[in-house]
C-alpha cells in the first residue's frame, strides 16, 4: 500500500449534486466526496480492463483502495474545511480563528467561550464551520445552472415535456486529494468520469497520481476532520487504530456513495467536516489521513473519518 497525492482537473462539466429533484440535480456540491473519487478510479479501471468483476466484487467486501475527499484548488491553494472555531466577520470580512485555544480549554475539560462580536468592528460573527478555506479565502467551486431536453432512445430526438434541470461544476475546475492504493494501482495520469450524466458527455476528468510524502507515526492528540467523521469510540483498518476520547462537532444525515454491487446507497449519522476529534491514535498515519472506513451494515463506509493532527491542518491550510 501507498500514499499518493491526486490532482482532478475537469474537462467537462460535472454533475455532482446534493439534490435530485422530479426533473433533474440540483445544489451543486463543494467537493469530490471521497466514495465518488474511488468508484470513478475502480470503474476507470474495470473499463480499461485492468480490474475484473470479481475484482470490484472483492473491493465491495473488502476495501483496498481509498480516497479522501477532494477539495478544490484555489489560485493554487489547496482547500480544507474550517473548524467550528472559526468565524468571518459581517462588516470586515476577516477571519478569525480560535481553534487552538478552544482545542486547548477541550483537552483541560475547561468550558468553551466562543467569540460572538468581532473586537475590531463590534459586529456579530459568522460561523464557517464546515465550509471550505483557501489560507483565508472562500474554497468554493464555481457551478452553473442549465436545462436541456431530454433524447427519446427510440428516434434520437427530443421529447416533449421532458426537460431536465441540473447544476453542475464548471469545466476546468482542479481538486487535490490523497489516495491510499495497492501496488495494482501505479503513479502517473489516467482519465476518469465523476458525477451523473456520463453518456452525455459530463464529468469527465484527468487524473494526476504522484508520490505523496509519508507522515511520521501517530500519537495522542487533537484532529481536524477532513471528511464526516463517524462518532465511534475505537476505528480500526489497515494496520492503524484510533480511539476516540471526544469529537466536537454537529452530526448530520450522510449519503453515501453507490454500491455498486449490492445497488444502494447506505445513510448514516456522521458528524460534519471539520469536527474536531481528541483522540489516541496508533499505527501508519496513511490510511488516516484518507479516512478509515466502517463498516454500515452490509456495505463499506468509504471516504470518511480523514483525520489530520492538528498541526499538519495548519501547515496544509497555510498553502
Amino acid at each position: 500500500m501507498r500514499l499518493m497525492e491526486a490532482r482532478l482537473r475537469l474537462k467537462s462539466p460535472a454533475i455532482v449534486t446534493q439534490r435530485r429533484v422530479e426533473k433533474g440535480f440540483v445544489k451543486v456540491m463543494d467537493c469530490i466526496p471521497g466514495s465518488t473519487l474511488r468508484g470513478a478510479i475502480l470503474t476507470a479501471l474495470f473499463r480499461g480492463g485492468r480490474l475484473s468483476q470479481a475484482d470490484l466484487r472483492r473491493e465491495a467486501e473488502e476495501p483496498s483502495l481509498l480516497a479522501s475527499p477532494a477539495y478544490p484548488i484555489v489560485s493554487g491553494v489547496k482547500s480544507v474545511p474550517a473548524t467550528p472555531f472559526m468565524f468571518r466577520c459581517r462588516r470586515c470580512g476577516s477571519t478569525i480563528d480560535a481553534t487552538r485555544e478552544s482545542v486547548e480549554r477541550l483537552q483541560r475539560e475547561e468550558g468553551l467561550e466562543p467569540p460572538l462580536l468581532h473586537d475590531g468592528c463590534g459586529e456579530p460573527l459568522k460561523p464557517l464551520y464546515g465550509s471550505l478555506l483557501a489560507r483565508a479565502r472562500d474554497g468554493r467551486v464555481r457551478g452553473f445552472r442549465a436545462t436541456s431536453v431530454a433524447i427519446g432512445k427510440d428516434r434520437g430526438s427530443a421529447m416533449r415535456e421532458m426537460l431536465f434541470d441540473y447544476e453542475a461544476i464548471a469545466e476546468g475546475t482542479e481538486f487535490w486529494a490523497w489516495i491510499l492504493a495497492p501496488d495494482w494501482l501505479q503513479a502517473g495520469s489516467m482519465e476518469v468520469a465523476v458525477g451523473r450524466g456520463q453518456s452525455r458527455g459530463f464529468g469527465w476528468a484527468e487524473l494526476k497520481l504522484e508520490p505523496a510524502p509519508q507522515q511520521p507515526q501517530l500519537s495522542q492528540g487533537a484532529f481536524v476532520a477532513l471528511s464526516p467523521l463517524a462518532p465511534l469510540k475505537r476505528l480500526e483498518w489497515g494496520g492503524s487504530t484510533l480511539s476516540l476520547t471526544k469529537v466536537f462537532g454537529r452530526t448530520t444525515s450522510f449519503q453515501a456513495g453507490w454500491d455498486y454491487v449490492r445497488g444502494f446507497r447506505p445513510i448514516v449519522e456522521l458528524a460534519r467536516r471539520g469536527s474536531i476529534a481528541l483522540a489516541r491514535a496508533s499505527g501508519e498515519a496513511a490510511p488516516l489521513q484518507v479516512g478509515l472506513p466502517v463498516k454500515a451494515g452490509d456495505s463499506w463506509l468509504t471516504g470518511v473519518n480523514a483525520l489530520l493532527p492538528i498541526d499538519e491542518y495548519y501547515r496544509l491550510l497555510g498553502g
